[in-house]
């Protein structure tokens, strides 16, 4: 039997929680030491370290001794990147999404778009949630200046937790088992990306104000925004039509700051909500969306400004004798790496230095 508690969460008849409110998604996960997954406190149950990224994709691209770039520019290594999490949730996550997710993206580009075509896009939709929703979890425990002789806040301090409810409720959807109608799906692209000497095979950006994540491993780049019912990726269709082939990391970047601007500067956005049949004993995750997708005015100045912050560790390392002009024309906005001159598609964008 389904009840509803006085802060507005809901439990099934054994104390599971199916629904987190606002309330106290914010001071049981956010504030407190519980588990993200299924709230329960760290003094009731044996917890362990959960990467916010997965040890296997450590492993295989060798991560470990390596640097994520946090929001304050500060670095911080990926093997000390993780988040408390009680065993029980973390071996369920492993087995339901972890590694499903391992299997086909390790098969390459194909496994995954066959998996997206015939099963749809929701088992990479709630990785990256999960990815998503830890990379902002962890930020409640990192000082915002390393720098001890600064101001002394956190991660934490800088971010509006409420705006993240909905990607919880979507990342622990595994665990609830909650129905999700499609209209809860946000921008989600699969991408082929271009390999070879010249590239890393791995690379992640996440922007917080946005709610836009990239995530590329080998030959297969995921972009997605998670708090717009697919609305940033109509108003992208005219560009997504003209794009064709593998992609550089600058193009990939280059794609996300699109959806990401577009998400900033969408006129009417998606509510979500949580809709729990006490009789039947059923909920379902919904969205009530415009019926229109609409922008709000913009100068081509801002969108510089996003893809300049995508791309400027790309940038740097470019082997072209006018960098700093093209930098100079990225933030303005007035310079794509997607186009040649003549509206085709690039396919000899800008590349790092050997």
């Amino acid at each position: 039997m389904f009840t509803k508690t006085s802060d507005g969460s809901f439990l099934d008849s054994n104390g599971k929680v199916l629904y987190f409110s606002t309330e106290r998604f914010i001071k049981d996960i956010c504030e407190g030491d519980c588990c993200s997954i299924c709230g329960i406190s760290r003094s009731e149950t044996d917890f362990n370290d959960e990467h916010v990224l997965p040890k296997w994709i450590l492993r295989k691209y060798d991560l470990y001794k390596q640097f994520i770039t946090l929001p304050n520019e500060s670095k911080f290594r990926y093997d000390q990147y993780v988040l408390p999490c009680c065993k029980q949730c973390n071996s369920l996550m492993g087995e339901k999404i972890e590694q499903p997710v391992r299997n086909l993206i390790t098969q390459g580009f194909e496994a995954v778009i066959q998996h997206i075509e015939k099963e749809g896009h929701w088992l990479f939709f709630v990785w990256l949630s999960l990815i998503f929703l830890k990379t902002h979890l962890k930020g409640k425990n990192l000082r915002y200046h390393r720098d001890r002789r600064q101001e002394d806040y956190t991660l934490f301090d800088t971010y509006n937790w409420q705006e993240l409810h909905h990607i919880h409720c979507v990342a622990r959807s595994f665990y609830t088992e909650c129905a999700i109608d499609s209209k809860v799906m946000g921008s989600f692209l699969a991408i082929p990306a271009k390999i070879g000497n010249n590239y890393q095979d791995f690379d992640y950006l996440d922007l917080h104000d946005s709610k836009t994540l990239l995530l590329r491993v080998s030959d297969v780049c995921f972009i997605t925004v998670f708090n717009d019912s697919q609305n940033s990726l109509v108003a992208f269709k005219n560009f997504l039509e003209r794009l064709s082939g593998e992609m550089s990391p600058l193009q990939l970047r280059e794609v996300v700051a699109h959806l990401a601007f577009i998400n900033l500067h969408l006129k009417e956005r998606p509510e979500f909500f949580t809709m729990v049949n006490l009789y039947k004993q059923q909920q379902v995750m919904s969205a009530k969306c415009p019926i229109f997708v609409d922008l709000d005015g913009y100068e081509s100045i801002d969108f510089g400004e996003i893809l300049y912050f995508c791309c400027k560790e790309f940038l740097s390392a470019c082997n072209d004798k006018d960098i700093e002009q093209i930098k100079e024309q990225v933030k303005q906005g007035k310079l794509t790496f997607l186009f040649d001159r003549y509206g085709n598609f690039n396919t000899n964008s800008l590349v790092p230095k050997n």
